[in-house]
């Protein structure tokens, strides 16, 4: 990283914001403000620490590296906990630079040159509004549990297949300063989807590149929403935010977001139906049945409704729940 004088404060104009987002991650955080202290680039950077009213000694850290790199390092301090959804966007608001990179306390980037390609990627092209990468999985002692994420391949992408699935791992983005703002006023009531609605947002007006380089560790954290949720969970989640985003799509791409939301809860009603919530099942069925037409797909939504009708038929005749019903 560019290193002015360390008494001269701030840079008040940076190419780059890194917005660290942290709650309770004082194990955690000194790795991840080191990955972006330990940056190379050519450019002024400076890094936002935004802690969310931490009980633990994360205050106390995000201090002593301001301390440390007062050139460099800003801190914000919530006098109460404000959630993560507007821990992020508030975030974002302090970031001054042109891009935000997106890093959250718990996982850490592995390449120094990380924001040097990023930022020459978009300087490059400003028809792309994100950069990402591929990522690694670890677990908290280190051990690699996945190489190489997502499974796509590198290249440019658009609004249909950001509409599909979250390909890009939050901490492998760097976007457009600016792109939050338009954020409707339902994404703060849609946590833990922290990040999906600012990549659909971006290429509502740009096109987002995945590049083929591995540059950072995303960590699976044992009490971390991915991965103690399990699948349900998700399902439920991801047919949320299909809920909510046709709000902010052209009409075009909101059949796209439909037929999306119905294979969700095609899965919830399978899922539901495995644990033996038989009318939760059904209903999620008939949601799918519904969504976005009756036509599309219909034989495997039909299917699932009538599977979820016949097992909620059979719980209600035997009085008590069928176990591992599928």
């Amino acid at each position: 990283m560019s290193s002015p004088d360390p008494t001269s404060g701030t840079h008040p104009n940076p190419l780059v914001s890194v917005a660290i987002t942290a709650f309770n991650s004082e194990r955690w955080l000194p790795r991840a403000v080191e990955s972006a202290i330990n940056q190379r680039t050519a450019f002024p950077v400076e890094i936002v620490i935004a802690d969310d009213c931490s009980t633990d000694a994360t205050l106390r850290v995000a201090h002593s590296y301001r301390e440390r790199y007062p050139n460099v390092i800003r801190v914000l301090e919530r006098s109460k906990n404000i959630g993560i959804q507007r821990n992020y966007y508030d975030t974002f608001e302090q970031c001054r630079g042109k891009y935000i990179a997106w890093l959250d306390a718990d996982d850490f980037w592995t390449d120094p040159e990380k924001l040097a390609i990023q930022v020459q990627t978009l300087e490059s092209d400003p028809s792309l509004n994100v950069c990402g990468h591929f990522v690694r999985w670890v677990s908290p002692d280190g051990e690699v549990k996945r190489e190489r994420y997502p499974s796509i391949a590198p290249g440019r992408y658009g609004l249909k297949e950001i509409i599909h699935h979250n390909f890009l791992p939050s901490v492998s983005v760097m976007f457009r300063n600016g792109i939050h703002r338009a954020l409707p006023t339902w994404y703060f009531d849609l946590a833990p989807t922290t990040d999906w609605p600012i990549f659909v947002l971006a290429a509502l007006s740009g096109d987002i590149v995945l590049l083929d380089r591995v540059m950072a560790d995303y960590m699976l954290a044992p009490g971390s929403s991915l991965m103690s949720k399990g699948s349900l969970f998700w399902y439920v989640t991801d047919a949320r935010f299909y809920e909510k985003v046709q709000s902010i799509l052209p009409s075009r791409w909101q059949r796209v977001a439909r037929a999306e939301k119905g294979k969700r809860y095609e899965s919830m009603a399978y899922q539901l139906r495995k644990q033996g919530d038989f009318v939760a099942s059904r209903e999620a069925a008939f949601k799918a049945f519904c969504s976005p037409s009756l036509m599309d797909n219909s034989r495997s939504k039909a299917k699932s409704l009538l599977a979820a009708v016949i097992r909620e038929a059979q719980w209600r005749l035997r009085g008590k729940p069928t176990a591992n019903a599928k």
